[in-house]
């Protein structure tokens, strides 16, 4: 892009130098006129191709002026969402580490749950057995006694 309109600055300046140069001999033939208008028409063709093409330079310059400016704003916004993006990026890792943390301290909890809920079957197991056996005593003993 830099390298068009360095392009286009030196057509303008070429443009600006035939122009000068044009004038500078307008400006003699006007001072001293010549009857020859063969050459007159010439000259002003001349000078009007000079006008159209500096015009024409100008409107492109214009042009590639203007694509660069939006250009360097969608670069600036593309800039600033990549920042935002990056953050939410940054926070969604942290939250992630939290809950993993969080998750951890779950499984850890419902490890030690599981280990008392065994030991409490056991416990409820024994426990059970012991009372079948109190209990078969007791009723040999209401057995013995009536």
């Amino acid at each position: 892009m830099y390298d068009q309109l360095r392009l286009l600055e030196k057509m303008i300046l070429d443009i600006k130098k035939q122009y000068q140069l044009v004038s500078a001999e307008l400006s003699s033939l006007k001072q001293y006129p010549v009857t020859d208008t063969r050459e007159l028409t010439a000259l002003k063709d001349k000078l009007n191709t000079s006008h159209t093409e500096r015009d024409g330079a100008k409107k492109q310059l214009n042009e590639l002026d203007k694509r660069y400016q939006n250009l360097a704003e969608a670069h600036h916004m593309i800039g600033e969402e990549q920042d935002k993006l990056q953050k939410q990026v940054s926070q969604l890792q942290q939250q992630n580490h939290e809950l993993q943390q969080h998750n951890n301290e779950l499984k850890q909890q419902y490890n030690d749950i599981k280990q008392q809920n065994s030991d409490l079957q056991k416990k409820n197991q024994l426990a059970a057995e012991r009372t079948q056996v109190v209990l078969k005593r007791l009723t040999l003993i209401d057995q013995a006694e009536g």
